[in-house]
């Protein structure tokens, strides 16, 4: 069982003690701390933020086409979680920590960061320039698309490890949190005024 989200979880649990049921048998005097077994279950409890998806023109204006536009994921959504299970025997600590993070753009190019990307700043940062950690530009507009919009999507990927109060630890599969978005691409268009 779990309570609390983030960093502030605490997980429990009880496993059975191999051989126990009440048979006398020595197999019932096996301690009951299993920390691979513990680790899985704290991994699986884990509460993990869905990306806060951030971009630069954003997702609810018009972007336009061969204008650079800015990635990133907010930064409250990528910092490492934990959560911590145990069993009179012992505990298990394990932590997710956000390592890259992958754009599908909707126009068929994918765009991996490694990282979160870094957010655009009016007055520090070029409208017209790319980002210099994660970014993509858009050569054809969205029209012909459902709805008239790129469906874009980020995954990020988080590594797990884990360590027992026994000393143990390593690594466990990682887990892919995704969050998505609408992008309107349009072409610029030019007025041409003709003189007489």
């Amino acid at each position: 069982m779990c309570s609390g989200e983030g960093t502030e979880q605490e997980c429990s649990t009880t496993l059975a003690a191999p051989g126990a049921g009440g048979d006398g048998g020595g197999a019932g005097d096996e301690p009951a701390f299993d920390p691979v077994a513990l680790a899985d279950e704290a991994r699986d409890a884990l509460r993990l933020p869905a990306p806060g998806l951030a971009s630069s023109p954003g997702a609810g204006s018009p972007v336009l086409v061969q204008v650079p536009v800015w990635l990133w994921v907010e930064e409250d959504t990528w910092a490492p979680e934990s959560a911590e299970a145990e069993v009179p025997g012992g505990s298990v600590r394990v932590t997710a920590t956000p390592t890259a993070a992958s754009w599908s753009m909707g126009d068929g190019e994918v765009v991996t960061c490694e990282g979160p990307g870094r957010p655009y700043r009016p007055g520090r940062d070029d409208p017209a320039g790319a980002s210099p950690e994660c970014g993509h530009t858009y050569t054809r507009p969205s029209a012909g698309e459902p709805g008239g919009r790129f469906a874009v999507g980020v995954e990020v990927t988080w590594e797990v490890v884990w360590e027992a109060s026994d000393g143990t630890g390593g690594a466990l599969e990682p887990l892919e949190t995704t969050e998505t978005a609408e992008f309107d691409v349009v072409e610029s268009q030019a007025l041409v005024e003709s003189r007489r």
